[in-house]
């Protein structure tokens, strides 16, 4: 089995800002038609703060531009596109292809209004890419106002230990929750049912 990678530099404090963000959202009370376009942006942001200065970063990349995704032209037509790509060099224009060996990670945002089979859906898609290439980390990351997600975390809000967690669909696509960053009111201690806001690093087929 291959050794576990490190979560990116950017990771833990990108998704620790988001936290906060989105508590700043509920308490503004503007979470409730929070979309995920938005959480995406305000994600970008935060993923650019905190990148190195050799990382690039791109929002709405379609598949078919990854040549290591696309190897057999099997996305030669599709419109499918990820929410952020980061790379390590970036493209001259947004209708042609990155090289081969550009890209670094592929990101899917989900939050806690997304239909459950959407998530997987999700999931067991970064999964298939990852098939076509080791190379390219692949993430969600999911996110939930003033809920704890129960499908990522345990009875007190951390995250799920198992490192063979897989989707619940006939893929069955292994996942690892690598990191949970979670914004609250209450210190863990005395917040006994972990509620807050959380944003949550999935690593699909690690």
């Amino acid at each position: 089995m291959a050794k576990l990678l490190p979560i990116p530099a950017w990771a833990a404090p990108s998704l620790q800002g988001l936290a906060y963000w989105l508590g700043s959202q509920h308490a503004m009370r503007l979470a409730a038609n929070l979309s995920e376009g938005a959480i995406a942006w305000e994600l970008s942001r935060l993923i650019f703060t905190h990148r190195t200065d050799e990382q690039f970063l791109e929002a709405e990349v379609q598949y078919r531009h990854i040549p290591e995704l696309n190897a057999k032209k099997q996305l030669a037509h599709s419109r499918e596109r990820a929410d952020l790509v980061v790379s390590n060099a970036p493209r001259s224009d947004q209708g042609v292809s990155y090289r081969r060996g550009q890209v670094d990670a592929i990101i899917e945002i989900k939050h806690n209004r997304s239909r459950k089979q959407l998530v997987w859906a999700d999931i067991d898609y970064l999964g298939e890419q990852r098939t076509s290439s080791k190379g390219i980390r692949a993430f969600l990351i999911y996110t939930s106002v003033n809920m704890k997600p129960d499908i990522f975390t345990d009875e007190i809000g951390a995250a799920k230990k198992s490192k063979n967690l897989q989707t619940p669909t006939h893929l069955q696509t292994s996942y690892r929750v690598r990191r949970v960053c979670r914004a609250t009111h209450l210190i863990p201690g005395r917040n006994k049912t972990a509620i807050g806001h959380y944003a949550v690093l999935i690593e699909v087929s690690p």
